[in-house]
């Protein structure tokens, strides 16, 4: 009866095993990568899923083996043993070069994404700031203000003062494919985390912190409809990228959630721009895009 328990185990363990090997031919695994190093991201995630995931199945198998070979025995006394210096001084330098090796292999990665030295000049600034429980994002105008060389050291100051002409959105990050997007990432209350899974990047906003971060969008998913006032809603759900909170933040925290909209150039994302300066300036209630791609008005403003 003893080594049933074993076995049962080691079935369990098996369909667990299994599971995570097709999860990848069935949805359950990551999102579509949209950002231009998400593939740097993608990889580290890998190097590591490989290490872990052969250093787990090692040691289940032989978790399973002993729990088996050694079952329950009244004829058997157990027997003490001291322990293997060499063999823990093995693993124990095993286990440090792994984890040198994943430390130095995510250095340039990490360099890439978050040092503001390394950051490119951006295409488009953006301004976000996480309030229970809703992203507020402010875009310049003009775009090109922080273009010219006496307005390089100005983008933090413009982040941490809102200008009368800046064009306001919630939940909703607008840009175009290959921008360089800078944005600043502020909180109003409590700790929130900005998290955009399909551009593998997520910054906790910190109160008290203005917080400089970049991303690259490769794909678009969204294209603007001048007749009918809003963004066209991508058919396949895939495509439509969320901004997500990932962060415990209160009570509400389940809907701190917004939307990506990537247009496919520069032109068609100020066209978009335009009209929301315009509806913005009217006062009248813009028309954006529902969950189920269908107008609803909204005249949310800071």
């Amino acid at each position: 009866m003893q080594k049933l328990w074993s076995v049962f185990f080691g079935l369990v363990l098996t369909a667990i095993f299994a599971l995570c090997a097709v999860s990848p031919w069935v949805g359950w695994w990551l999102p579509q990568n949209v950002s231009s190093y998400g593939g740097d991201v993608d990889a580290l995630f890998y190097i590591i899923l490989a290490i872990t995931g052969v250093t787990f199945v090692i040691t289940e198998v032989l978790l399973v083996w002993f729990m088996y070979q050694y079952a329950y025995n009244p004829q058997r006394k157990a027997r003490y043993v001291e322990g293997n210096h060499r063999l823990e001084l093995v693993w124990t330098v095993a286990t440090a070069a792994v984890l040198l090796y994943v430390a130095f292999t995510q250095v340039n990665v990490w360099e890439n994404i978050k040092y503001q030295g390394r950051m490119p000049e951006p295409s488009l600034t953006v301004q976000v700031t996480g309030r229970q429980w809703e992203w507020h994002i402010r875009y310049p105008t003009p775009l090109d203000v922080f273009d010219q060389p006496a307005s390089l050291e100005k983008p933090m100051a413009w982040a941490e003062a809102p200008e009368i002409d800046d064009v306001r959105t919630s939940n909703e990050l607008h840009t175009w494919v290959g921008a360089k997007v800078r944005i600043y990432l502020k909180t109003e209350d409590v700790i929130h985390s900005f998290g955009l899974p399909n551009l593998r990047l997520m910054q906790d906003a910190l109160p008290g912190k203005t917080i400089p971060m970049w991303f690259k969008a490769t794909a678009a998913n969204t294209q603007w409809n001048e007749a009918a006032g809003r963004c066209e809603e991508p058919a396949d759900a895939s495509r439509r990228w969320e901004i997500a909170c990932k962060e415990l933040c209160g009570g509400g925290h389940y809907r701190m959630r917004g939307r990506l909209y990537v247009h496919p150039n520069e032109d068609d994302f100020r066209a978009w721009l335009t009209y929301r300066l315009k509806a913005q300036s009217s006062h009248e209630p813009e028309k954006t895009p529902s969950a189920a791609g269908t107008p609803v008005a909204s005249n949310t403003k800071e």
